[in-house]
């Protein structure tokens, strides 16, 4: 069976395109918005909006500024509350949501008004550093102050074990250690990949597509993750998508167009087969 099996990455690989991402995925401008009504928002603003169910409350964690004069609060949410809190009281209130992104002009269009600032704690922007590390991995190691190299060696320790676990036969050990190579570096595509050779080798089509879906969405030219997807739609009786990504492939991989040729010949003798029932 055609296997694309990524190799084992080094640390230098890895670090070349951390710095790649990092010169393509500059952070944008942080600072002070100026609301319609007023209403400025920093990072560690408490702000509060009466409605009919109650006071609601949010906790700025970060305002980014974007070239096109747009801007984004990345705040955490709390629960609704029966009584105006103040600022120390709203530390105490439960969490309802991590993070979330909004238009920052709309606080101040619904009329919101600050309660206070406060420095926002590291439990309080975990949310937010969760999401800069799937969407923006450079700008999650600098707000995080964490070590570039020590992440790349750490993930890629996890990596070679996945691999020499697969080589071993032991699927499900190394799935565990993909899976902890990509929370270390959610972009590591190679390690994205052999994870779902993983759930290949269990008969797990399902998640094996899922798993090289979500490789393209890292690396869309990755040719391992493309092919893979179609051999998954094709043992899945996906026949009809299969059929278009072997024939995408022979176009976008002319030097492996003989393989893509020959798994869409079998994808077109499944659909034959299918309608001869």
């Amino acid at each position: 069976m055609t296997r694309f099996r990524a190799a084992v990455l080094v640390p230098v690989a890895l670090t070349t395109a951390l710095l790649c991402m990092g010169a393509a995925l500059a952070p944008p401008a942080s600072g002070v918005i100026v609301r319609p009504q007023s209403l400025e928002l920093r990072a560690g603003d408490v702000i509060t909006l009466r409605q009919a169910d109650g006071w609601h409350v949010v906790r700025v964690i970060a305002v980014d500024s974007w070239p096109d004069g747009t801007s984004v609060a990345h705040v955490l949410t709390y629960d609704v509350t029966a009584e105006r809190p103040s600022l120390s009281a709203a530390a105490s209130l439960t969490v309802r949501v991590m993070h979330v992104p909004v238009r920052a002009e709309s606080y101040g269009e619904e009329g919101w008004e600050r309660l206070g600032n406060a420095p926002v704690t590291p439990g309080q922007r975990a949310g937010f550093d969760e999401y800069l590390k799937h969407t923006d991995f450079p700008r999650y190691l600098t707000v995080t102050g964490q070590d570039a190299g020590q992440i790349v060696r750490a993930a890629n320790e996890q990596y070679q074990r996945g691999n020499s676990l697969s080589e071993a036969g032991d699927h499900q050990g190394a799935i565990a250690a993909y899976d902890r190579a990509i929370d270390l570096f959610p972009l590591f595509f190679e390690a994205i990949d052999n994870r779902a050779f993983s759930y290949m080798d269990l008969g797990r089509y399902d998640l094996a597509l899922e798993g090289f879906e979500a490789s393209l969405r890292v690396e869309p030219d990755g040719i391992a993750a493309f092919f893979s997807r179609g051999e998954c739609l094709l043992r899945l009786g996906r026949l009809d998508e299969a059929e278009v990504v072997f024939l995408e492939g022979q176009r976008r991989f002319p030097a492996k167009s003989s393989m893509f040729t020959e798994f869409l010949q079998l994808t077109r003798q499944a659909q034959a087969q299918a309608r001869a029932r």
